[in-house]
């Protein structure tokens, strides 16, 4: 027979044993301890400092000092030790500190009358009427310390597993926090996140993102060919503030996108760069165009270049290849000013406006055309100056609203000109070369009767005997015609008519190669050494140009 009792171990007192009293007193000991057992923890792992005699707990697991190798066991403080008590299956105790009963089942304590773990790595759930359906939970994903509370919501619902692929039937309102570390998939027609009506923040893709990895966050993306996507960001009432703030360094619209709308924005941008162009510190606004159209919104348009101060530049600059050859604007001053550059380092100022009173100022020699024509008349109260060409040279010409158009006087001191006019009435007014006159000179009287008595003009008349002349030539020489190309040449305006003529006379208008008195018997045909117009009587029935370098009839 056992020295102890079977279930609590107690001693039994032995026949022909000395000392009984004390295995009695030790029975009674060890049913103190356990009888109505209650300890007053059972977090511990060491003893406490300062126990009371009787104390009791159920030691944690993990103890140490006197109570190691005592977890889960009870420990008994009598008689100023520790005693240890080894629970059996079946033992209950009551947690003074949780006013929770336990229960030994040979492992673990259990709890009795609340929530109790199943003390399993993986459990599952089967449903009683058709065991093919079932539920595993497994602790596998959960750390050492770590508890996971699942609360089931307070009406019939789904439970989702929302670390892999889940799919929600029907209408789901999420109000609290809805993390997703995976993919979240919305079919429905219409998916709704953040209803409430006073201040809230709701993130997409907002967890800190690892250095080197890439992060997309993508809206309505799944549109088929020929469908339509609207992403509608901040409220469409009027009146409705608000600011859609975007971090991100670079913002690219994909080729698909043609059109930005934004009929009422107020575009702010430190830098912008269009058609592929990419601007800088320097060039904030850069496009690549072949055009660009500035086109009014209903009544006129103004292009505003502003500068600093009066010592800056408000250019436009005219580039080949990035290098400056033309500028126009306010360059350095607040003159307009116009200036090229055949290297875009030096510069030559070609035209400058003065501010204060309009005054062009040229630079340089202004180089005309010569025009084989006279232009059209100017408006009235203006004139237009140009360059006729006249003799193979050109000249400069006013014309004037009339239509009239006259050469500019050039000065006689520093040109071989000459210049015959009325004056009194038998006297010609010479500047630059002589005149030596043969016959009688007269100055008829203006008169408004036709254009040619409306001019001043002078009348020569020969004698009235055979072979007499009506003349007027220099006695110097009037121009050299030269021996080479480019040299000599010479310009001759006269106005002439004819009154009378005799039935063998002849008229000549010119430049002739002598300063003696032509022959009184002299024809056209006989002429040398002459240019000009002339008309022989019986011959020619109209003036014709003559010309003739010395030999031979004119032509």
């Amino acid at each position: 027979m056992s020295d102890t009792s079977t279930h609590l171990g107690l001693p039994y007192l032995l026949a022909a044993q000395a000392q009984k009293h004390v295995t009695h007193n030790e029975a009674l000991r060890l049913l103190d301890a356990m009888v109505q057992l209650s300890v007053l923890d059972r977090t511990r792992t060491t003893p406490p400092a300062s126990p009371a005699d009787g104390d009791r707990h159920l030691v944690a697991s993990g103890a140490t000092g006197l109570w190691a190798g005592w977890d889960l066991n009870l420990a008994y403080w009598v008689d100023g030790v520790w005693m240890r008590l080894v629970p059996r299956p079946g033992w209950l105790v009551w947690v003074a500190a949780e006013q929770v009963f336990v229960v030994w089942n040979g492992s673990v304590w259990d709890p009795v009358g609340v929530l109790q773990d199943v003390s399993d790595a993986i459990f599952s759930l089967v449903n009683d009427a058709d065991p093919t359906k079932k539920a595993l939970f497994s602790l596998s994903g959960i750390t050492t310390g770590t508890t996971r509370t699942f609360t089931l919501p307070n009406t019939s619902s789904e439970l989702a597993i929302l670390a892999g692929a889940q799919t929600f039937t029907g209408n789901k309102t999420f109000s609290g926090t809805l993390t997703a570390s995976g993919t979240v998939t919305v079919s429905a027609a219409a998916a709704t996140i953040g209803t409430a009506a006073t201040t809230a923040t709701y993130g997409m893709g907002t967890g800190a993102t690892t250095t080197g990895v890439t992060k997309t966050v993508n809206l309505g993306t799944g549109g088929a060919s020929r469908s339509t996507t609207v992403v509608n960001i901040g409220s469409a009432t009027a009146g409705a503030g608000g600011t859609t703030v975007v971090n991100t360094p670079t913002v690219t619209f994909a080729n698909a996108v043609t059109q930005v709308g934004m009929s009422q924005a107020n575009l702010t941008a430190q830098l912008l760069g269009l058609g592929g162009a990419t601007a800088d510190s320097t060039n904030r606004l850069s496009m690549n165009t072949s055009a660009v159209l500035l086109n009014n919104a209903g009544a006129g348009i103004e292009a505003t270049v502003n500068k600093a101060a009066a010592g800056n530049d408000a250019a436009f600059a005219f580039k080949t290849g990035f290098s400056a050859r033309a500028l126009i604007g306010l360059l350095g001053n607040d003159d307009f000013s116009f200036k090229v550059s055949p290297d875009g380092s030096a510069f030559f100022e070609a035209i400058r406006i003065d501010r204060t009173n309009g005054q062009v100022e040229l630079s340089q020699p202004t180089i005309l055309p010569g025009l084989s024509a006279a232009p059209s008349p100017p408006p009235t109260g203006k004139a237009a100056v140009y360059a006729r060409n006249r003799a193979g040279a050109p000249w400069i010409d006013v014309m004037r609203p009339s239509g009239r158009d006259f050469p500019l006087q050039p000065h006689f001191g520093v040109n071989r000109i000459a210049n015959w006019s009325p004056s009194a009435t038998t006297t010609i007014t010479t500047e630059g070369l002589p005149i030596t006159s043969v016959g009688t000179v007269s100055t008829p009287t203006l008169a408004a009767t036709n254009l040619a008595a409306s001019m001043r003009r002078w009348r020569l008349t020969s004698a009235a005997v055979v072979d007499s002349a009506a003349e007027q030539r220099s006695a110097g020489w009037a121009c050299w015609r030269g021996n080479a190309a480019g040299l000599g040449g010479w310009t001759f305006v006269t106005r002439i008519s004819l009154t009378t003529l005799q039935a063998t006379g002849m008229g000549f208008f010119g430049l002739y190669g002598s300063t003696a008195a032509l022959a009184t018997t002299l024809t056209l045909a006989t002429a040398i050494n002459c240019i000009g117009i002339g008309f022989q009587r019986g011959t020619h029935t109209r003036w014709h140009l003559a010309a003739n370098d010395g030999t031979g009839a004119p032509t």
